[in-house]
């Protein structure tokens, strides 16, 4: 069964034995340095793309249009309005 305890597992406790962590204690060190440039590559990629997305400003150059003060008005009039109907 999946469940099973294997003979290097306390059957109590579930715990590594002895003879597991020495079994296990030479790749360690290997294992976390794998570890490190694994998670140092996955951060780079990530800050890269971020980065990458956040530099674009495609609308910088597109110039806003003036609004005139009556137009304003009417566009206040029409956001009261609808902020009303949605309570």
């Amino acid at each position: 069964m999946v469940l099973d305890p294997s003979r290097y597992q306390d059957h109590r406790t579930w715990k590594m034995t002895p003879g597991l962590i020495r079994a296990r204690q030479p790749f360690f060190k290997k294992n976390m340095i794998g570890l490190a440039i694994l998670a140092g590559v996955s951060a780079g990629i990530y800050t890269y793309t971020y980065r990458f997305l956040h530099k674009d400003n495609d609308f910088a150059d597109v110039p806003i249009p003036p609004i005139d003060e009556k137009e304003l008005e009417q566009l206040k009039k029409e956001y009261e309005q609808h902020k009303r109907e949605r309570q």
